[in-house]
């Protein structure tokens, strides 16, 4: 066994925005929480090799790269704070209301457009050249404390991640442990008992009355896999985006906020935004670009992120390894956002603008809702329960953040109820 201690009533695996808010909430109401992550450690920065050895960045189509979060937070660590609401609808039709829980999150978190003394001098010019063509660009609601925010900047403590979840779970009575990387769910009689894990490098055990797999769209299929249900990780979603850049006469600010302003076309399937991304980043996507001439120009470089609503695909095998194809569909897509996104800039006033290659993220859809997990978010098991990107039931294209932790503040009612 993992400790002496007594069995936990739930074993939430992964510290992300879901697993983060149903283990807090569930530790309020009493319940004795134990939270699996495999992450530990300080984050790895932005070195595209660290992020590979740490399958953090994985290859999922020839030339395309996908980008998740293993460390304490999950994405909540690495995302642009953008606070889209869930589509109430898409998940009411599979017998789960999110409006109430929607409700609760909200009533607890940042949720604001961007103040306009907020917005970097480049993400407003993109935003009035998307106007200026009769887009409907506009500040994108924020995770972030505003009122922490002076002199045109924010302080690290004003931008949300579910460290405070955690903390707050933990005060409460939950207890963390990091470096553990669950394997298989471990059943008895039909039931879940507990996980099997690798811990110090060394296979351990850990007990509980019920589990919640919260780690993610790609490990969570993987365990369950693992764990006996081979449908799992049969098709996914990943919400391919290039980024289309050029140069403006304006010098970016330091710290700029990503993802300031922007849109989303639902009949067209893409979202527009600004978006800042690292040097080490920018230098690599300019190079594949064929333009080595804007090597040097990072500091004036105007960029926008297209990201497409991919149809699920693919297949997510037992080592957690992603693979799947673009189609028509998806590649008519991001053209259409890639030829939206030039207009703007050269509206903005570059004369240029050229494309990063195709980037993944928010990987989910890979146990869906209405197949492998019912309205309970139950997968195989009465008390076994898929909390995360995993379950969203179709095709997506939303920054997830809301939408999960709305789903863990779902679950955590449905379970003390």
């Amino acid at each position: 066994m993992a400790d002496a201690a007594p069995i936990p009533d739930v074993l939430v695996v992964g510290s992300g925005p879901a697993g983060a808010q149903v283990a807090r909430d569930l530790a309020r109401s009493g319940a004795r929480v134990s939270i699996l992550e495999q992450g530990s450690g300080p984050p790895p920065g932005t070195n595209l090799l660290k992020l590979l050895r740490r399958k953090e960045a994985m290859q999922i189509a020839p030339g395309v790269v996908l980008l998740r979060s293993l460390r304490v937070g999950g994405g909540s660590v690495t995302f642009y704070h953008t606070a889209t609401p869930p589509p109430l609808a898409l998940f009411a039709r599979h017998g789960v209301d999110l409006s109430a829980p929607l409700e609760q999150v909200l009533s607890e978190l940042p949720h604001a457009p961007l103040r306009p003394d907020l917005m970097a001098p480049v993400a407003s010019r993109l935003m009035q050249a998307g106007q200026s063509l009769g887009l409907p660009w506009q500040p994108l609601p924020k995770m972030i404390d505003q009122s922490h925010c002076h002199d045109g900047s924010c302080p690290p403590e004003a931008f949300w991640s579910s460290h405070r979840l955690l903390q707050q779970a933990v005060k409460a009575g939950a207890h963390l442990h990091t470096g553990v990387q669950v394997l298989r769910v471990l059943f008895s009689q039909g039931r879940a008992v507990g996980v099997e894990a690798r811990s110090n490098g060394a296979l351990q055990t850990f007990p509980a009355g019920r589990v919640i797999l919260s780690a993610g769209g790609i490990a969570s299929p993987a365990i369950l896999q693992h764990s006996g249900v081979e449908q799992a990780g049969n098709g996914f979603f990943c919400d391919p985006l290039r980024i289309v850049m050029g140069h403006l006469p304006i010098a970016r600010a330091p710290q700029e906020i990503s993802m300031s302003a922007g849109y989303f076309d639902a009949d067209a399937g893409y979202m527009l935004s600004d978006i800042t991304i690292p040097g080490n980043f920018f230098r690599a996507f300019t190079w594949a670009a064929g333009r080595p001439d804007q090597l040097l120009s990072y500091g004036h470089t105007a960029m926008i992120m297209v990201k497409i609503r991919d149809d699920i695909d693919g297949r997510i095998d037992t080592h957690g390894r992603p693979w799947r194809r673009f189609g028509a569909a998806d590649r008519h897509r991001m053209q259409a956002g890639v030829t939206q996104a030039r207009a703007v800039l050269r509206a903005a006033g570059s004369g240029k603008p050229y494309v990063s290659p195709w980037v993944a993220a928010h990987p989910g859809g890979s146990v869906r809702l209405g197949e492998l997990v019912d309205e309970n978010l139950n997968c195989h098991s009465p008390n076994l329960h898929v909390c995360d990107a995993s379950v969203i039931p179709a095709a997506w294209g939303l920054p997830p953040t809301l939408t999960l932790l709305a789903l863990g503040a779902y679950l955590a009612r449905r379970i003390s109820q």
